[in-house]
């Protein structure tokens, strides 16, 4: 039987998901409207117990930030940086020991936060930090909380350009930082730097609250060894800066269009088709499913495919192997075959929802699509991840060849790799799972303004 993704079905998708819908951030409205339309779909699919698992996370919203820097002795001509966002999960500076509603103070520059950036005189200052992923740091937050500085100002390093971007955490990683944080553009990060020495104020307003959100699921049921589960998921939030076409709209096409395929298949494995809410807060969604498993039934699944942007016109794919050396060459077997041009290597990925499944033991094959060195996406987390900039061709052909991956790992009459991740691997899938996860958490904790 031929496999083939719909081009036409691709872009009907991402027009209802990113023009109809729109934007889909975590909790919102239609964040929930698109959980209704993947559902829908692949109930209108025949598949067996479709339907949304409610769960509770805690929810973050800022209704303001502003960051004004001006040269010392003379405020009377501020400019006000135009690309300043508040840091997810951030505090507001009302509640600051300053007077009013703003932070101020001497900007001064911490390079990647290393231990001598901290021996400079701190107190009073607003620090400008390069690198996004440094909260996730407990050593660099203390430095931080012990410096004396009164704010905080960090770069997302993976977005080198003037665009604004939106600088993620996950909900554990601020607990107990109750210094303000915002992020601003790459570009305007060097501007500050080459203009120093500045002095800067910042306000925020933003508040934490418990909401709920939705992960979708729909199974085609296998007729010889129904309790062998592969996971096929995506997710179907996005951050505050866009409609989210590539991340990940591109995920949930992937899962839509890959359910459409093999539910004209007959296979002896069952297949489980999950979009998870609430990727964007470090894999809420996926972590809180597996949690709701027991072990017997985390066991059951035997493999996750995870798509988190895979579409951008420009880009190579990646194909991130998480598990034994069996995996890693079907998987070579399969983009070979297919003539299918990709980067394939054993590696660990943290950031998007498989890894929660690697965390209970379970293997995974996590596709993306990079094009800067490093392994980002040029339009990541900004207002440029539109339905221009993505390709339903790019999108087909990794839909194609995944198809293929699954119809073997499906019908093999033994598994064609053994259910384990390679020593190597695991031990740095527990150390992140310890040192940057740190779950679980509980909603309620987070039931107050910030």
């Amino acid at each position: 039987m031929t496999l083939r993704a719909s081009r036409s079905a691709i872009n009907r998708h991402w027009k209802i998901l990113c023009d109809q819908i729109g934007h889909r951030s975590a909790g919102s409205a239609g964040e929930q409207q698109a959980a209704d339309y993947i559902e829908s779909r692949l109930r209108r699919l025949g598949l067996d117990d479709v339907g949304q698992l409610a769960f509770d996370f805690p929810n973050w919203t800022s209704s303001h930030c502003s960051l004004k820097v001006s040269s010392p002795g003379n405020k009377r001509r501020a400019r006000r940086i135009s690309s300043a966002r508040a840091r997810v999960y951030g505090v507001s500076t009302s509640g600051s020991t300053t007077s009013g509603d703003s932070v101020r103070g001497p900007l001064v520059y911490l390079q990647a936060g290393l231990p001598l950036d901290f021996e400079q005189p701190l107190q009073g200052k607003i620090g400008l930090l390069i690198g996004a992923f440094a909260m996730a740091d407990k050593q660099v937050q203390q430095r931080v909380l012990r410096s004396g500085l009164q704010a905080l100002i960090s770069v997302d390093t993976r977005a080198p350009f003037d665009w604004p971007t939106s600088i993620g955490a996950g909900p554990q990683w601020v607990e107990g930082f109750d210094l303000p944080s915002a992020g601003v553009s790459y570009f305007d990060a060097i501007q500050l730097v080459e203009q120093l020495p500045l002095s800067a104020e910042l306000a925020i307003r933003a508040r934490c609250f418990p909401a709920v959100s939705h992960n979708v699921v729909g199974q085609i049921t296998g007729h010889q060894r129904p309790d062998e589960v592969i996971v096929v998921s995506g997710h179907h939030d996005c951050v505050e800066e866009n409609v989210g076409a590539d991340d990940n709209g591109s995920g949930v096409i992937f899962v839509l269009e890959l359910a459409r395929i093999l539910a004209r298949c007959r296979l002896r494995r069952s297949v489980r088709f999950i979009s998870y809410g609430v990727e964007e807060r470090l894999s809420a969604g996926s972590y809180l499913y597996m949690r709701s498993l027991s072990r017997p039934q985390q066991r059951q699944i035997v493999l996750a495919v995870n798509a988190d942007t895979i579409s951008s016109t420009v880009g190579t794919d990646q194909v991130r192997v998480t598990g034994m050396p069996a995996l890693e060459k079907l998987v070579n077997r399969v983009w070979q075959v297919r003539k299918h041009p990709a980067e394939i290597r054993a590696r660990i990925h943290a950031y998007s929802d498989h890894f929660s499944l690697n965390i209970a033991g379970v293997p995974s094959v996590s596709l993306g699509r990079t094009s800067i060195e490093g392994g980002a996406n040029w339009q990541l987390h900004s207002p440029h991840d539109t339905t221009e900039h993505v390709s339903a061709a790019v999108l087909a052909r990794t839909i194609d060849t995944s198809a293929e991956l699954l119809m073997r790992v499906a019908n093999s009459p033994k598994l064609p790799f053994a259910r384990r991740i390679e020593a190597g691997l695991a031990r740095d899938v527990a150390s992140i799972a310890r040192d940057v996860y740190r779950h679980p958490w509980s909603p309620d904790q987070f039931d107050y303004d910030r």
